[in-house]
């Protein structure tokens, strides 16, 4: 009965040893890893099934590698890790394999063989980070990176939609809206906010939307828009969704000057100089004013229907430096555009002493110039006069 009892211990001993030492023969290890999300740095690995947990261990920023130091794989028993023969290199050892990581490289040795990483290498702390697909393969493992999604639920009631301010306006000239102008958001201090310009449509509208809360200015600038003058809206304030109407921006043009040129010096013609500019459209009258240059009391002025005036030069000084200041109104007395004074370039110039001509001699009319002789020649035959006749009689 006892060696019954033996025996049937000895079958059950074989029959278990059958049972385990294909267990203890199987396939090389596999690793698994599974991303927690995008926003933890950390990933879960599952090694045959279960999971292994590392300190030492990240998401790389890019490429969706898994980023390892080389100590935690040594814990698991998977080798050695010894210093290189240089500062930079560290040697990771297996029975079979030799791995050699150099910081901040893209290449790894597999005992002689340079093979390519799928990332570079880095140190985090002081401690190499190498990808740990690489390591897995190189050992024989397979490997598998799962980025699996994360379903989520929220009881609240979603949250309301943002409140944002608006602002609306138009730009005209002439009392019709100008297209293609630009137009800028400024605060009250005159700073342009980032991000928010408009461009006027076909009838001069502009829009901004999504404007934050907070006072601001629609404003027309000469360095985006060289044919207008500075221009600016009046001030709103926004706040919780606000739509804000701004009355038109009047644009006025800027007339360039043509004749005299700027600092030019010109020289008057019949004692009057001719000063001509660029047309304003829709203008039926401009004014010209001459000031000294840097001051204001005018020397002389004219006005008229067309883009030229003449002003005579003896209200002028030679060699003295003066400004012309012109404004073009419409039928209406509206300013449409000018020069100095509404937003233009000081027009300046100055005028040349006029050439100094000669006098001819004053005759005194008490003095009776003296005739010189006259000679006449005629060319009819002078008839010579007869021989007078001897006569001679004998005694």
């Amino acid at each position: 009965m006892q060696i019954n009892r033996v025996l049937l211990h000895a079958i059950l001993l074989a029959a278990l040893l059958c049972v385990c030492l294909p267990c203890c023969a199987q396939a090389p290890a596999t690793v698994e890893i599974r991303a927690l999300s995008e926003t933890q740095p950390g990933a879960l690995v599952l090694i045959d099934g279960k999971l292994v947990e590392m300190a030492e261990m990240e998401m790389a920023p890019r490429g969706q590698q898994v980023m390892v130091w080389l100590r935690e794989l040594e814990k698991l028993g998977w080798g050695t890790v010894s210093a290189g023969n240089s500062p930079e290199k560290t040697v990771f050892k297996t029975k079979g394999v030799s791995l050699t990581f150099i910081k901040g490289q893209s290449v790894a040795l597999v005992n002689s063989l340079a093979v390519q990483l799928p990332i570079d290498t880095y140190l985090r702390d002081g401690k190499l980070m190498v990808p740990l697909s690489f390591v897995a393969k190189s050992l024989g493992y397979s490997y598998d990176l799962v980025m699996k999604p994360v379903a989520t639920i929220s009881t609240l009631p979603p949250p309301a939609p943002a409140k944002t301010n608006s602002i609306h306006g138009s730009v005209l000239y002439n009392g019709k809206g100008v297209a293609g102008v630009k137009v800028s958001l400024v605060d009250p201090d005159y700073n342009t906010v980032k991000g928010f310009q408009a461009i006027s449509d076909q009838d001069g509208n502009y829009t901004f939307e999504g404007v934050p809360d907070g006072r601001y200015l629609a404003y027309v600038w000469v360095g985006f828009n060289p044919d207008y003058f500075n221009r600016v809206s009046e001030e709103v304030t926004l706040a919780d969704g606000k739509m804000a109407l701004v009355q038109p921006i009047n644009l006025g043009r800027i007339l360039h000057p043509i004749k005299p040129k700027v600092d030019e010096a010109t020289t008057p013609v019949n004692g009057k100089i001719t000063l001509e500019w660029t047309a304003c459209p829709g203008a039926v009258t401009y004014s010209v004013v001459i000031t000294k240059f840097g001051l204001q009391d005018p020397v002389a002025s004219a006005q008229g229907p067309r883009p030229r005036a003449e002003i005579a030069a003896k209200a002028l000084t030679p060699g003295v430096q003066y400004a012309a200041d012109i404004e073009a109104r419409d039928a209406d007395g509206r300013l449409l555009g000018g020069t100095v004074g509404v937003g233009g370039k000081t027009w300046t110039f100055t005028i040349k002493e006029p050439a100094k001509v000669s006098p001819k001699p004053a005759v005194d009319a008490a003095v009776k110039p003296i005739s010189k002789p006259t000679v006449k020649v005629t060319t009819k035959p002078v008839k010579k006069p007869s021989k007078p006749t001897v006569t001679v009689e004998p005694r």
